[in-house]
C-alpha cells in the first residue's frame, strides 16, 4: 500500500507534469475542499479588462456582501479626504488600510446607488472539488501551458503531508517565465486527498510576470 507521501508525489507528477487532468479523480475525494487563507480587503473582485470597473465576484461573509452585486459598475470611490472618479483613480482609492471606511457609488441597472464599506479581515473561502479541478485545468493548460512542478521537501505526520513545491512556467498572456514556491498541506483518507491548505508565494509569481507593488498613499 502506498504511503501518503507517495500519493502526493504521484498526483503532482501525473496531474501537473504529465498534464493528466483526467487522473484528478484518482487522487482527490469527491468531497475534497481547498481551504482559503484569510486576508484583509473589501470583499469583492472587479473585471477591469475594459474601460470600466465591473464587480464580477462578491465574497460571502465579507464587507461587500449584501451591498454590492455582480454586474455593478463602480462610478467613484471616496474616503474622508478625497474622491476618485477616473478609471485609474478608482484603483488607487480602493487601496486603503485595514479599518478604513470607503463610500462607493455604483450603477446597477438604471439606478445609481451609494454604499459604505469598511476594509477588514476576511476569512478565506473554501473551494470545492469540481471548482478546484476546473481552476487547475485552466491554469495549467491555458494560463501556464508549460507548467511543471518539482517537489523540494515533504513531511508526513499522521493523515497529513506537508509539501514544499517549486513551480515553473511561462504565462501565455504575458510571455514571461516565473519560478515560485508553494507550501501545500494535504490531509488524506483511504488513499485520497480530502482537504488541503495551499499557501503559494503569490508575490514572487506576480513580480516575475511584471506586476508592480505600489505603496499606498499617506
Amino acid at each position: 500500500m502506498k504511503s501518503n507521501t507517495e500519493i502526493i508525489r504521484e498526483v503532482l507528477e501525473q496531474v501537473v507534469n504529465q498534464k493528466r487532468i483526467d487522473a484528478w479523480d484518482e487522487f482527490f475525494s469527491e468531497d475534497y475542499i481547498a481551504r482559503g487563507a484569510p486576508f484583509i480587503g473589501l470583499g469583492f473582485y472587479r473585471d477591469t479588462s475594459g474601460d470600466k470597473h465591473i464587480v464580477n465576484f462578491v465574497i460571502p461573509g465579507s464587507p461587500a456582501e449584501g451591498k454590492l452585486q455582480v454586474g455593478d459598475e463602480l462610478l467613484w470611490v471616496e474616503d474622508e479626504r478625497q474622491r476618485w472618479a477616473t478609471y485609474e483613480g478608482i484603483s488607487e482609492g480602493l487601496r486603503c488600510h485595514r479599518g478604513s471606511s470607503l463610500k462607493v457609488s455604483v450603477r446597477r441597472d438604471q439606478q445609481t446607488l451609494e454604499v459604505e464599506l469598511i476594509r477588514s479581515l476576511i476569512q478565506g473561502f473554501d473551494t470545492d472539488n469540481d471548482q478546484a479541478k476546473s481552476e487547475m485545468e485552466d491554469f495549467m493548460t491555458r494560463q501556464v501551458p508549460d507548467l511543471s512542478v518539482d517537489i523540494k521537501m515533504t513531511l508526513e505526520d499522521g493523515d497529513k503531508v506537508i509539501c514544499l513545491k517549486e513551480y515553473r512556467g511561462t504565462h501565455a498572456k504575458f510571455g514571461r517565465e516565473a519560478i515560485w514556491r508553494e507550501i501545500w498541506i494535504a490531509r488524506l483518507s483511504e488513499g485520497k486527498i480530502v482537504e488541503s491548505w495551499p499557501l503559494p508565494d503569490i508575490d514572487a509569481y506576480c513580480r516575475q510576470l511584471g506586476f508592480q507593488v505600489i505603496p499606498p498613499s499617506t
